[in-house]
């Protein structure tokens, strides 16, 4: 009655037991889909599953760091009992959905869900649409062939779906509010930070003084849409965030911020096709313009996999448009490029999986990203100036056209001949201003340029931060992998997952196989001389305050575990 809405979410607080411990800072991460990804990535975490109750913080290292560890729902569909939620009011409309399906013809599905249920299942005007490629019209099919179900939350199809690509487009009612999501982020971090009775989380009004947030892949995309929408600012004005981890978000943001907000969707190179997801402002620039204006801009640390290269656009985050020249980051952000690292880590020993062509890369984030967050809280603390940038530039000649990389002729790895698109798309002339869409596909505009880093002649990505195990390779580690069926059609390689394929053990072998990298027997005498080359590495990286001495031994005892299983 008084204009307003009620919303709730879901939280989960952890701290040192010691007060004297703390370090007077939060690290509040904005879970992935209800659940962690901070306690799996920095902390090693085996256990835990989707209920909060069975989480798990692994070694605890922020904890032992001092920090309160708070994790935030802020997504309204994650089921209950899945994770951590929020709890959305809808709203009373009505509006266009497009729900799409892929299929790669493994399977004869003959029904796919609706993330929207139509407002009304017998709806004349509502269409099925297939095709192969994104940017072209798609073919209509006839009533006659398909229908949704009895509730109206999912479309059947007589006979089965072929390969390619499916989008049922049609009217659905009473959205929730999705982007209350970035209210909730920005009212709890005010109300740790400056106030309300909270004696249960702190234990006097100063000692949780700076609140750093932290979120992966699509929470990191959320972060993105968080501060160019202008949530950094509280109610009152003031700075919510003071820092900002964005990890593995590429050039992204959420899904949240419009009507039919679908948060789980990622963009097209993992088939969530055509979402408002890679849309621009990309660059700092346009990103914190309402942050800068409102003298509330959080130190950001990006860090970038290299599947974010691959799979997320994210040369566009400090390109031009066009892929012809370098932008500059904002004066408060840095952006480390963690090398050979892939978004989603496969296991150790490598292997293929039923749906991959080549061994998923293994490559782990973690060592880095411990040091990158106590550097970063130093920053915000006491202006301790933190490790430069590091990054592949168009200027360095280490940010390519997929075309113009020099790849390896590795036979068990052949380049990859394409690499997922991203155009500029109008939603319609109300999207951008008051988040109602319109045109469902969008209209397609030209694509943007999207470029990747240059590579060794191991195929190792250029211009970044060499983890030790990419710094003493044993193999090529990349950020694209192969799904198999191929849907070179769709621009499609394997979504979020990188590759791995080990050196020649010998001279005899490279000559037998073909491939032009140096055998492993030419590169270390022997598991000493490996295990003496990764301390070497890994030391370099302390020296540059980007892995933490505590951290080494753990680093060796993996290159061991490395050396065993692919030597």
């Amino acid at each position: 009655s008084a204009g307003r809405v009620e919303f709730s979410g879901d939280f989960m607080v952890w701290r040192p037991r010691d007060p004297q411990k703390s370090r007077g800072a939060v690290f509040l991460e904005a879970v992935n889909r209800g659940g962690p990804q901070s306690t799996y990535l920095m902390e090693n975490a085996r256990g835990g599953g989707p209920s909060p109750e069975q989480w798990d913080l692994g070694d605890r290292f922020r904890l032992n760091q001092g920090f309160t560890v708070v994790f935030l729902g802020w997504q309204f569909d994650v089921a209950p009992g899945r994770g951590l939620a929020l709890q959305a009011p809808a709203a009373p409309v009505t509006g266009i959905v497009r729900q799409t399906d892929v299929e790669d013809g493994g399977g004869h599905p003959f029904a796919f869900a609706l993330a929207y249920c139509a407002a009304d299942p017998g709806q004349p005007d509502a269409r099925l649409t297939f095709r192969t490629h994104f940017d072209e019209p798609g073919r209509v099919l006839p009533h006659a062939q398909w229908r949704f179900g009895p509730n109206g939350c999912s479309v059947q199809l007589r006979g089965g779906f072929d390969a390619g690509l499916y989008a049922a487009i049609y009217e659905a009612k009473d959205p929730p509010v999705a982007g209350l999501g970035l209210a909730a982020l920005r009212d709890f971090a005010s109300y740790l930070k400056y106030g309300g009775k909270a004696e249960h989380l702190r234990e006097n009004p100063a000692s949780l003084g700076r609140i750093i947030g932290y979120g992966y892949s699509q929470s990191a995309r959320l972060f993105r849409s968080f501060v160019r929408d202008g949530f950094n600012a509280d109610e009152q004005g003031r700075i919510a965030f003071d820092g900002l981890l964005i990890s593995s978000a590429g050039a992204g943001g959420a899904s949240i911020n419009h009507r039919f907000a679908m948060p789980g969707e990622a963009g097209n190179s993992v088939l969530s096709i055509l979402r408002p997801v890679d849309i621009p402002p990309f660059t700092d620039e346009g990103l914190l313009a309402k942050a800068d204006a409102a003298h509330v801009t959080p130190k950001i640390f990006y860090t970038f996999s290299s599947t974010e290269y691959w799979a997320r656009a994210g040369s566009l985050t400090y390109t031009t448009a066009d892929g012809k020249a370098d932008v500059p980051l904002g004066k408060r952000s840095r952006l480390y490029f963690l090398t050979g690292t892939p978004h989603s880590a496969g296991p150790l020993p490598p292997t293929r999986g039923a749906d991959l062509l080549h061994y998923a890369n293994f490559a782990q984030q973690g060592w880095v990203t411990r040091a990158l967050l106590l550097d970063l809280d130093a920053w915000i603390a006491n202006g301790a100036e933190p490790p430069p940038s590091r990054y592949p530039t168009i200027a360095e000649g280490e940010l390519v056209a997929r075309e113009n990389v020099h790849f390896p002729k590795i036979p068990a790895l052949p380049f990859p001949s394409y690499m997922p698109q991203v155009w500029r798309l109008d939603f319609g002339p109300d999207f951008l201003g008051k988040g109602i869409i319109a045109n469902e596909p969008p209209a397609l505009g030209a694509p943007y340029a999207v470029l990747v880093p240059q590579v060794d002649p191991d195929g190792d990505d250029e211009g970044g931060v060499r983890l030790p195990e990419v710094a003493v390779p044993l193999g090529t580690y990349t950020g694209w992998n192969v799904h198999f069926p191929e849907l070179p059609d769709l621009h499609f390689l394997a979504g979020l997952l990188g590759s791995f394929e080990p050196f020649p053990r010998t001279a005899a072998e490279r000559g037998r196989t073909g491939d032009t990298r140096r055998p492993i027997t030419e590169r270390y005498k022997d598991r000493q001389d490996y295990l003496d080359h990764v301390w070497r590495a890994a030391r370099e990286l302390v020296r540059q305050r980007l892995m933490l001495e505590a951290d080494v031994s753990a680093v060796l005892q993996r290159a061991a575990l490395m050396w065993d299983d692919i030597e």
